[in-house]
């Protein structure tokens, strides 16, 4: 087995496994957050779990927030779906139309996001550092959103996709946030040290890591395909 098909198992086997991963998340955020604001109201998004996640007269930012604890559920379950190529190639019409829904809501997420980060009242969800990170995140997703959608326009579907991986990665941000901070968490306790202000860090490296990861992922396969338009040239002329 070569580095290519070694390359193409191990996508595989990541796909997978970040699909079931997201589904997962998605089914508790609907469990823990969804469950709970249609049952108990707006104000269950209130204590320790959440400090200002619920401000008594601030109806449009409370709203605002529900729907972006809600919403993400959408986008966390479709986001995958999007990357299958069974999916894009034979059930185009269905890829399509959730691109339609996918792209618009994550773009409005993300302002919401950003929005949500800065205006409410400090302590909000983490220290400054954490609120930019999360500013930069939704900027990323808010830009390689709008690149999916301009590549999509111009049929120029390579581009399209690459962009829309690159989206998946960056708006997963929040699935590696949790993810590594757990398993940081439990490292911590096992090895008996602690690193001062990991969050802060971390705020920023899962997704500009997994990012990083990706692109080297896209360069090596890139050289893949160049090396085979080399050796098999008549095979890639249509």
């Amino acid at each position: 087995m070569n580095i290519f098909s070694r390359l193409e198992h191990t996508t595989i086997f990541w796909f997978t496994v970040t699909l079931t991963g997201q589904w997962i998340f998605a089914a508790y955020v609907a469990i823990y957050h969804g469950y709970k604001i249609l049952e108990n109201g707006m104000e269950s998004m209130g204590g320790k779990h959440m400090p200002n996640g619920y401000i008594v007269g601030d109806s449009a930012g409370n709203a605002l927030l529900a729907s972006h604890l809600i919403i993400p559920i959408f986008v966390i379950l479709a986001g995958p779906l999007q990357l299958v190529p069974k999916i894009q190639k034979d059930y185009r019409g269905f890829h399509k139309w959730i691109g339609r829904v996918y792209l618009p809501t994550i773009f409005i997420l993300s302002l919401g996001g950003i929005y949500l980060t800065w205006s409410r009242p400090r302590p909000s969800f983490g220290s400054i550092f954490q609120d930019i990170a999360i500013t930069v995140e939704g900027i990323l997703i808010i830009l390689f959103a709008i690149q999916t959608l301009r590549f999509a326009f111009q049929k120029k579907i390579e581009q399209h996709r690459k962009w829309a991986v690159r989206l998946f990665i960056v708006a997963s941000g929040v699935w590696f946030l949790r993810i590594g901070y757990r398993t940081w968490f439990f490292i911590e306790d096992l090895l008996g040290f602690q690193v001062d202000n990991f969050f802060d860090y971390w705020s920023f490296a899962s997704y500009l890591i997994p990012l990083a990861i990706l692109e080297l992922y896209l360069k090596v396969k890139k050289s893949k395909s160049n090396k085979s338009k080399r050796v098999y040239p008549y095979c890639y002329s249509f």
